[in-house]
């Protein structure tokens, strides 16, 4: 019975205190140099990027304050690092540009040829969303021609990703097309299902841009399967979407609308703002097949006014600074669902109770 009561007490103490900021500061403590701390309150940091950006934030200050005592540019880049890709998933791209721009700096000082790969895909991101495309693309090529140097076969393909991404936003199809098969290839070959899936659903888009739309549905089924073996159901409907606009640029409004009700379905469960806003405007074009421009006309609406709404809901994340208190400020892509441990752990307790009194009250 006190073995019982000694596990649930370890859940509940981990639970509580996995991310308490005083208490990593404790074990922080009793490491033996700078450098073991910069990395603790990092690999901390990252791991909570996208679960508590306000911990991770501040468990990358805590990493860059150490960092500057470790005097070593490898470290400070490593935090600098951090801060960028905090700053950059709230949405302040200027933050975020300045402590990349710091992270490259420090890198080229050491010839450290991984973290340079790193920071120009960093830094290729944000050109990206800047619209600052020629920079994003020479950013992205330097990345590709370090990694090719490294042979890190996963990151060569990331960067023909991201290559191929730009070229189609710049509607440069036949670069983009040549990209994205040069990356699915490779995949293909380590057996790389993510980088597979993203390719094919790539390619589908191609496809429908070039009217080859048997080929964009073929690209689509294949990269459903595929997420089908890494159970990424979230996905999935992306190229549901493409399937769906394929048959609707085909007039045929019956398997359209299947595969339209289905990416909803999935929409809705994983509650997907990004494919939801490409669901509406394929709503759209659905309703002008059927020749109901009225309701055509209702789904553009919405598609516009969730846009508006996410690019108000971004710029109002990247107005407000990071605070210096351990305060959970919300900034969170998808807020994760908190089991109730400890409600969970009293209720186990009671029910343990009863039976041992039932069961002595038997005897």
């Amino acid at each position: 019975m006190k073995r019982i009561f000694f596990i649930f007490f370890i859940i509940n103490l981990l639970n509580v205190s996995g991310q308490d900021l005083d208490s990593l500061k404790a074990v922080a403590a009793k490491l033996p140099n700078d450098t073991s701390r910069v990395n603790l309150f990092y690999n901390e940091g990252f791991l909570h990027r996208a679960i508590d950006a306000q911990y991770s934030y501040d468990c990358a200050k805590e990493a860059e304050n150490y960092a500057q005592k470790a005097g070593l540019p490898f470290y400070a880049a490593k935090a600098s690092n951090l801060l960028g890709i905090l700053f950059y998933r709230k949405g302040d791209l200027n933050s975020a540009l300045r402590y990349h721009k710091t992270a490259l700096k420090l890198r080229t000082l050491i010839n450290d040829k991984k973290g340079l790969a790193l920071s120009e895909t960093n830094l290729g991101n944000i050109y990206s969303d800047l619209g600052r495309y020629k920079l994003a693309e020479e950013a992205y090529l330097k990345a590709l021609e370090i990694n090719n140097e490294l042979h890190l076969a996963k990151q060569i393909d990331n960067c023909l990703l991201n290559l191929g991404v730009l070229s189609t936003e710049l509607q440069m199809i036949n670069v983009a097309e040549n990209y994205f098969n040069r990356a699915l290839k490779n995949s293909e070959k380590r057996f790389d299902y993510e980088i597979e899936a993203s390719c094919l659903n790539n390619l589908a888009v191609i496809n429908t841009i070039k009217r080859d739309f048997d080929a964009a549905i073929a690209n689509s089924l294949n990269s459903i399967k595929i997420k089908g073996l890494m159970e990424n159901e979230m996905e999935m409907a992306d190229s549901y979407l493409n399937i769906a606009v394929a048959y609707i640029k085909k007039k045929e409004a019956v398997p359209a609308l299947e595969n339209l009700l289905i990416a909803d379905s999935i929409i809705l469960k994983f509650n997907y703002l990004g494919a939801k806003v490409q669901s509406l405007k394929a709503w759209s074009e659905y309703y002008e097949l059927e020749h109901n421009y009225e309701k055509g006309f209702e789904q553009l609406q919405k598609c516009n006014s969730l846009k508006d709404s996410l690019a108000k809901a971004t710029k109002q994340i990247g107005e407000a600074d990071f605070v210096e208190s351990p305060v959970n400020l919300s900034l969170v892509e998808n807020e994760p669902n908190t089991f109730p441990f400890l409600y969970f752990n009293f209720l186990i307790i009671i029910l343990i109770a009863c039976a041992v009194f039932i069961f002595r009250h038997k005897r």
